[in-house]
This record gives structure tokens, sequence and C-alpha cells, in this order.
């Protein structure tokens, strides 16, 4: 196991697996609908951001926006196979913005959906949901039964 696939391993594990599995968990979803959920708005953010001088990148955008709707409806459910590689790419390109911000740069648009996408990868790489843990009762409701 390379240094980089253990570094995806963790970063799955303890930044992106927690809050996609309460996000899996609060909407009722599965985390391969989740997966394709955030891919479609990655590609409605894309098209909010886009430059509108080229037409043909234009209507590929919208028909990428129609393609990722109709993918998240009807094959929400799907197991979907996600690739090491595309997440290790958006991973040094988040790594690229985190450094010109903080070196007095503004934040683009790229990075916040390169956030969305990692997300939306790392959604693909969990293997089961774990149910929600059901709450105590108040202690007003067991004495009350007693």
């Amino acid at each position: 196991m390379t240094i980089l696939s253990r570094l995806d391993a963790w970063l799955g594990k303890t930044l992106f697996h927690p809050p996609i599995i309460l996000a899996c968990q609060l909407t009722r979803q599965t985390q391969y609908a989740m997966h394709r959920a955030l891919w479609f708005f990655a590609a409605c953010h894309a098209t909010v951001y886009l430059e509108r001088d080229d037409w043909l990148w234009v209507a590929f955008m919208w028909f990428f926006v129609v393609i990722t709707l109709l993918n998240a409806t009807v094959y929400a459910d799907w197991p979907v196979i996600t690739v090491r590689a595309f997440r290790l790419f958006w991973f040094f390109l988040l790594i690229g913005q985190a450094t010109v911000t903080l070196l007095g740069g503004e934040l683009l648009a790229s990075s916040i959906r390169s956030v969305i996408i990692l997300f939306a990868e790392y959604a693909a790489t969990i293997k089961t949901i774990p149910p929600r843990r059901k709450r105590d009762r108040r202690a007003s409701a067991k004495e009350a039964r007693a």
C-alpha cells in the first residue's frame, strides 16, 4: 500500500465519511444516491459560474447537467465504482487553491466545486451506512411507565 493510497484512505475515513454518513442518515438516502446528487449539484454549480462566451461549451455543460439529473433520479441506488486517481487529482487541486487563498487570493468557484466532487467521490467509497442511534428516552417518560 503506497503512501498516497494510505493518505486517501485516511482522508476518506476521518474527513469525508462522517459528514457523508450523517447526511445519508438525516436524508434517508444511500451513499450511492448521495454520490449522484452531489455530482448533479457540482454540474449545476459549474453552469452557474460558466463563462458564456463559447456556446458549444455552454451546450455541453447543460447536456451534462441533464445527464447527471437523469442519473441521479433513475439510477439513484445503483452501486457506483469510483477511481482512486480521480479523488487524488481533485485533492491536489484543492491543495493548490488553499495555498492561493492563504497567500492572499480569493476563493475560486472551482475549489468549491472540487470540494463537492470530493464529497461525491468519497461517498461512493462507503460500504454501508450504519443505522442512526436512537436517543435515550427522557427520564420523565421512563418514570411515567413505571
